[in-house]
């Protein structure tokens, strides 16, 4: 009977493990690297970041760093690991798996409304350099930032999605470029077209000598304005593409995206 009582005490055991495999040392951290992938400094400036601008949204950001999945979907690992380990209903989570070069971005709450898929794309996308360098601190420090920006973007009512999308430098040199180079061409022509139809005139001794006998009769006149009518017509602007959503393994749900690097 002890046996038997053991085997299921054990059984219970693992199931619970089963359940709830993803608990952090330290629950309810903010950085989690529990195989040195970033140096002790590292982690506090992170958490540093991540905590301020926690505070200032009151939401949870967190970045955890693994070896490997272990053959569990990047998403379900995500999702787990924010809804198991006493986070915030609102937040974000980026995971990395560094063995399976593999990230994801799990959204809970307002983390759904402040990183749409267009925006989770976009991250994704400027953090695969750093990534592919192995400098896993420059691709954490740039999520911190951008967490920071998606959330004071979409408080004040103008989250990044794709009628809204991120600038970068490059996007604004371009475009002053471009307005410049429009502009010149727009100067040059006007000026060849004022210059093709400009016909010297020979210097006259007196200044009635430039006007034709005459050319000029004016007797009387007036303006009157009547009226002036206006139609206006409101423009339509494009909805933005959202956040796609799913249902977490403990029934919240989630918004999110990830790839390979």
């Amino acid at each position: 009977m002890k046996k038997v009582l053991s085997l299921l005490f054990v059984a219970l055991i693992l199931s619970a493990l089963l359940i709830t495999p993803f608990y952090a040392a330290e629950k309810g951290a903010k950085v989690v690297d529990d195989n040195g992938y970033l140096t002790a400094e590292q982690k506090s400036s992170l958490t540093t970041k991540l905590t301020q601008t926690g505070d200032k949204y009151d939401m949870d950001i967190v970045i955890v760093l693994i070896q490997s999945l272990n053959g569990k979907d990047r998403q379900d690992y995500a999702d787990d690991y924010y809804d198991y380990n006493g986070y915030k209903n609102d937040g974000c989570l980026l995971l990395l798996s560094i063995e399976d070069r593999q990230w994801q971005i799990s959204t809970k709450g307002y983390g759904i409304t402040a990183f749409t898929d267009y925006g989770i794309d976009y991250i994704g996308s400027e953090l695969k350099e750093d990534l592919r360098d192995e400098d896993y601190y420059e691709a954490c420090d740039k999520f911190a930032d951008f967490a920071d920006d998606f959330i004071k973007e979409a408080k004040n009512g103008k989250p990044y999605d794709t009628n809204h999308t991120r600038k970068t430098l490059f996007d604004y040199v371009f475009g002053i470029g471009v307005s410049f180079g429009i502009g010149l061409v727009i100067a040059i022509i006007v000026t060849l077209t004022i210059k093709s139809k400009y016909k010297p005139v020979r210097l006259k001794a007196e200044a009635n000598d430039y006007l034709k006998k005459d050319s000029l009769v004016l007797n009387k006149s007036h303006d009157n304005f009547l009226y002036t009518h206006v139609t206006r017509t409101r423009r339509k602007s494009d909805s933005g593409g959202g956040s796609s959503t799913h249902t977490s393994s403990s029934g919240s749900t989630h918004g999110g995206g990830g790839g390979g690097w």
